[in-house]
C-alpha cells in the first residue's frame, strides 16, 4: 500500500474513533478528565484545540501535560491523535503503543491497538460510494461498528466522506486494485487488543524516551542487574539490545530472552504483581522480572563456579558480551581516568559497585553499602563521574558536610549524583565495562 494510503488509513479511523467517544460521552454525560481537579483548566484547553482543529497547539499542549502529571488513557489518546492530524506520525506510534501496553482492557487501549494495526486491513470490495471503504470499517471496534448504524454514526460518516473525500477515493481505489498490504503478522494479532500477538512490541525509541529514568529498583536485591539496565537505556546501541530482548507480547503475557542464552522467559502482569516489580517503565520491569526468573534469589549471580563479579554477570547477561572487572583501589587516578573515560567516550555501558558496610563504616556515609551503580558520564577535565542509583526516585539522600560548596560531592534528583574521582577510588571496590 502506498505511504499516503496508510497515512490516511490511520487518520480516518483515529477521527472515528474521537468522534464516536464525542457521541457516547455526550450520551453518558461522562467527562474523562475530570479527575484531577488542578489540571482541568489544562487539559480542557487541550481538548478545545484539538476540537477546533488546532492540531500543533493541541499536541503541544498535550505534551505538556504529560510531561507533568500522569493523565488518564482518554488525554494520552486524545494526545496522539493531535501528534497525528499535526503530521508526527512517529510520535503518535509512540503514544498510541503506550496506550496499549498500558491501559489494557479500555476502549482507549482497543482503539489504539486497532491504529497501530492499520497495515493489516481487511480485503473486501462490496462497499458502497455511501458508506465508508471496508478496509476501514473492518479495523473498527465491534462497539464503533455498531454505533456507526445509528443516526448519530451516520452523520459522523457522512461528515468524513464530506471533508476527507479524497483521501476516502484513494483508499477506494487501493481496495479495488488489490494494493492494500496483506497482513504481516501472526493471524492472532487480528482478534483484538487483549489477544493481539505482537512481536517486539517495545522499540528503541520506546527505551530512548525513559531512558536510564525508567529504572526503579524496589525490593528485590539486584542492584547488580538494575544497574546494567540503567547502564543500556542511555545508549544508543543498549536501547537496541533492550528493545531485543523483549521479544513478543501475547494479551498480557510477554516474552523476555537475553542474549547470552536461548532460555525465553514469559512474563505476566501477575508476575511483576507477585514479584514487587513496579519499576518506572513496562520494558524495565518486564526485564527485571525476567531476571528474577533466570536468577531466582540471586542464585547463579557470582558465576557457575560462584568466582565472578555480579557486576560483570548483569552486563554480560543483558549485552550477550564479557565484560572487563577492575578494582579502583588497585589503579592509580590516570589508569581509572582511563578505564571509565573511555567506555563513556565511546558510548559504552560501564557499572560500578561500592564496598560494604564495615568497610565504609569509617567514612563519610554519602553512599549506600553494597550497591551497584550506574557510571552515566566522566568530566576528565575536573575528574568528576557521574553515577545514578537504580532506586531512581526512591533513592536515598546524602550530603558531605566537609563539602559545602559541592566540589567533591553533589546529590540530585533520580538518583544521580556526582563525585571526585579520588572520593569514588575509596568507595568502589569494582568498575565492570562491556562494549557492545
Amino acid at each position: 500500500m502506498p505511504k499516503f494510503v496508510r497515512y490516511w488509513t490511520v487518520t480516518l479511523l483515529s477521527l472515528l474513533a474521537v468522534a464516536t467517544q464525542q457521541v457516547l460521552g455526550s450520551e453518558s454525560g461522562s467527562n474523562p478528565s475530570s479527575s484531577n481537579s488542578r489540571s482541568i483548566t489544562a487539559e480542557q484547553n487541550a481538548l478545545n484545540l484539538y476540537k477546533q482543529r488546532e492540531y500543533t497547539a493541541a499536541a503541544n499542549a498535550f505534551e505538556g501535560i504529560i510531561r507533568t502529571s500522569s493523565p488518564n488513557a482518554s488525554l494520552y489518546y486524545y494526545a496522539a491523535l493531535a501528534n497525528l492530524q499535526s503530521g508526527k506520525k512517529a510520535r503518535a506510534d509512540q503514544l498510541f503503543k503506550y496506550i496499549d501496553n498500558n491501559f489494557p482492557g479500555t476502549t482507549e487501549a482497543t482503539y489504539a491497538h486497532k491504529a497501530l494495526l492499520y497495515k493489516q486491513p481487511s480485503l473486501q470490495n462490496n462497499s458502497q460510494e455511501s458508506d465508508l471503504p471496508e478496509s476501514i470499517k473492518n479495523l473498527l471496534p465491534t462497539d464503533m461498528q455498531a454505533l456507526l448504524k445509528t443516526e448519530s454514526g451516520k452523520q459522523i460518516v457522512q461528515e468524513a466522506l464530506k471533508e476527507h473525500a479524497e483521501q476516502i477515493q484513494m483508499i477506494r481505489n487501493a481496495e479495488k486494485q488489490d494494493d492494500l498490504e496483506k497482513p504481516t503478522s501472526s493471524p492472532s494479532a487480528q482478534a483484538g487488543a487483549n489477544t493481539a500477538y505482537l512481536e517486539h512490541p517495545f522499540t528503541a525509541q520506546d527505551i530512548a524516551r525513559d531512558g536510564a529514568g525508567g529504572i526503579d529498583q524496589g525490593r528485590n536485591p539486584n542492584c547488580w542487574f538494575e544497574a546494567s539496565i540503567s547502564a543500556l537505556a542511555q545508549l544508543p546501541r543498549g536501547q537496541r539490545l533492550l528493545a531485543d530482548t523483549i521479544r513478543s507480547r501475547q494479551g498480557n503475557h510477554y516474552v523476555v530472552r537475553f542474549h547470552n542464552d536461548g532460555v525465553e522467559y514469559t512474563v505476566s502482569r501477575e508476575d511483576l504483581i507477585r514479584n514487587n516489580i513496579n519499576d518506572k517503565a513496562l520494558w524495565a520491569s518486564l526485564i527485571e522480572c525476567a531476571e528474577i526468573k533466570k536468577f531466582p534469589q540471586n542464585t547463579g549471580a557470582n558465576g557457575v563456579d560462584n568466582d565472578q563479579s555480579r557486576l560483570e554477570i548483569g552486563l554480560g547477561c543483558i549485552t550477550g558480551r564479557n565484560a572487563e572487572v577492575i578494582s579502583p583501589e588497585n589503579c592509580d587516578i590516570e589508569e581509572l581516568s582511563s578505564f571509565i573515560g573511555s567506555a563513556i567516550k565511546s558510548q559504552n555501558p560501564i557499572v560500578a559497585a561500592t564496598f560494604g558496610a564495615a568497610q565504609l563504616a569509617i567514612m563519610p556515609q554519602i553512599l549506600v553499602p553494597s550497591h551497584a551503580y550506574t557510571v552515566i558520564d566522566f568530566e576528565p577535565s575536573r575528574n568528576i563521574v557521574t553515577i545514578r542509583n537504580p532506586h531512581g526516585r526512591k533513592s536515598r539522600m546524602f550530603q558531605l558536610s566537609r563539602d559545602s560548596q559541592g566540589i567533591e560531592f553533589q546529590q540530585f534528583g533520580d538518583g544521580v549524583i556526582k563525585i571526585g574521582l579520588s572520593t569514588f577510588q575509596k568507595y568502589f571496590h569494582a568498575v565492570a565495562r562491556s562494549f557492545i
